[in-house]
């Protein structure tokens, strides 16, 4: 402990020095830091905007289902879609099975038609387990209101929730009536008039001026459905355990696909990749300045204690304890500059989530979102640590250039 308690007095001995270089430290664990809880507000975002818009934890769907494309609707589908729904709800790991039909077509309004991309769900439990209602324009009315309200329960009622990109092309509003096209599962065009309860905004402009919901009671009149299904979206009691059920319940149905939301969300692992390659360059920056700000402290310091180092020498010091020297004075470097990097990254995490700052919509979504930079502390220790390895390799020069001076000439040494 010797060795460290002179490394703690030189560092105090050369104060200005010394809080540059924590300055230095403090810096890069402050913009690591805070880099990391934003992506982890993102991951967190998109995560919850993938299972919660319709992909459940996993998805059962037809084994053939990931190939080619369908030339009718429910070509590719569950044939019994309801009975395995129902055979899945015993499992004890789900809580609930949401089954699904998606389906294209023609959507008219007098002389005007736009194709639209449709899905069909269960109006009664798609509002308990996914984010249909929170996405209505304007909220959910009460029955009978003029603003946007959910799919009715009763299965006599036509209604759909139309994107309000479509709702624009359309001219529609709330009320407006209009009429679904599209083919039965036998190859025929069908049609059926609906009436718009809702306007819904999807966050992505693309799926605001292509998408509808309507019932599955609606889908059947349209496509002669029955009990066929194109999807279910299973959601589990702990979700934490998505890959592990994801794994089971496929042995259990061999006749089915059954893949997690993480395999299926494109857009997530997309921005995933981005931002982690993103964070890398940006550590990789901050690494290299800690690195040279480090380094030059720590050489400087060598410098001017050249006669210090010839007396300690002289009394018995060997060179590799030198060296260890400079090592406890780059340690506590780390330490310090880690500690209050930590408290600076802290108190300024709190401060900007309390501001309740607004950010810009991104790339391709139409709205923004309130900034709430995470607590992740795995983030915290993976930079103090790579912070730490950073200053020991920087002071690995300096500490070299100290265990090979010479007694005599650093006696000397002006």
């Amino acid at each position: 402990m010797i060795l460290a308690r002179l490394a703690l007095r030189n560092l105090m001995r050369q104060r200005r020095r010394t809080a540059l270089t924590l300055m230095v430290v403090v810096a890069g664990f402050l913009a690591l830091s805070l880099a990391g809880g934003f992506m982890a507000q993102t991951f967190q975002g998109l995560a919850d905007a993938a299972i919660r818009g319709g992909l459940g934890h996993l998805q059962v769907m037809p084994k053939d289902s990931m190939e080619g494309d369908e030339a009718q609707s429910l070509e590719k589908a569950l044939p019994d879609g309801e009975a395995l729904a129902a055979r899945l709800r015993e499992d004890p790991a789900v809580m609930e099975v949401l089954p699904r039909i998606q389906f294209m077509g023609l959507l008219s309004s007098g002389a005007k038609s736009v194709a639209f991309l449709g899905t069909a769900v269960n109006p009664v439990l798609e509002p308990r387990f996914m984010a249909c209602t929170e996405a209505l324009k304007g909220g959910i009315q009460a029955s009978g209101g003029t603003g946007s309200q959910w799919l009715s329960a009763d299965s006599a009622a036509r209604e759909v929730i139309l994107g309000v990109g479509l709702a624009r092309a359309l001219g529609a509003t709330v009320g407006s009536s209009l009429t679904l096209m599209s083919t039965t599962r036998d190859g025929a065009l069908n049609a059926v008039d609906v009436e718009v309860a809702g306007l819904q905004d999807l966050g992505l402009r693309e799926l605001n001026d292509r998408f509808l919901t309507v019932s599955l009671a609606t889908a059947d009149q349209l496509l002669d459905a029955g009990a066929a299904r194109s999807r279910l979206s299973v959601v589990l009691r702990r979700p934490e355990h998505t890959a592990a059920e994801q794994a089971r319940l496929q042995v259990l149905l061999p006749e089915t696909f059954v893949k997690p939301w993480f395999e299926l969300a494109s857009f997530y692992r997309q921005v995933k990749l981005l931002y982690f390659a993103i964070f890398g360059f940006m550590g990789l920056v901050l690494f290299l300045v800690v690195l040279l700000a480090t380094a030059n402290t720590l050489l400087m310091s060598v410098m001017e204690r050249v006669r210090e180092f010839g007396i300690l020498r002289a009394m018995g010091l060997q060179p590799g304890q030198l060296l260890f020297l400079l090592q406890w004075e780059g340690a506590l470097l780390g330490l310090m500059g880690s500690v209050l990097g930590l408290a600076a990254t802290l108190l300024l995490r709190t401060g900007l989530n309390v501001l309740h700052l607004q950010m810009p919509a991104p790339p391709g979504t139409s709205h923004g979102y309130e900034l709430n930079i995470h607590f992740v502390p795995g983030v915290y220790a993976l930079v103090a640590v790579g912070l730490q390895m950073t200053i020991q390799v920087s002071a690995l020069f300096p500490g070299l250039k100290a265990a090979r001076l010479r007694i005599v000439e650093a006696l000397r040494h002006v």
